[in-house]
């Protein structure tokens, strides 16, 4: 089933915009990892925040979709 297809036209946007932001955050995750014997203590903040807001919006993207399968079961 496709990503958003029963959802609303808001729904839909926010979820385009939650999958551009994962892709973001993944690359930034990447460098961090990269790097990761050498950051700073605040490039390891950096890092915390990033990986609580990737969980975040896999949070976010599973209840899109989840609403995504109700709506089309209507």
């Amino acid at each position: 089933m496709e990503d958003g297809y029963f959802l609303s036209d808001e729904d839909k946007a926010k979820m385009e915009s939650l999958k551009n932001e994962l892709k973001d955050l993944k690359a930034e995750h990447k460098m961090f990892a990269a790097n990761k014997g050498g950051l700073t203590p605040e490039q390891r903040e950096k890092w915390r925040v990033n990986s609580q807001r990737t969980n975040q919006v896999y949070i976010e993207m599973k209840d899109l979709r989840h609403k995504n399968v109700l709506e089309a079961g209507r």
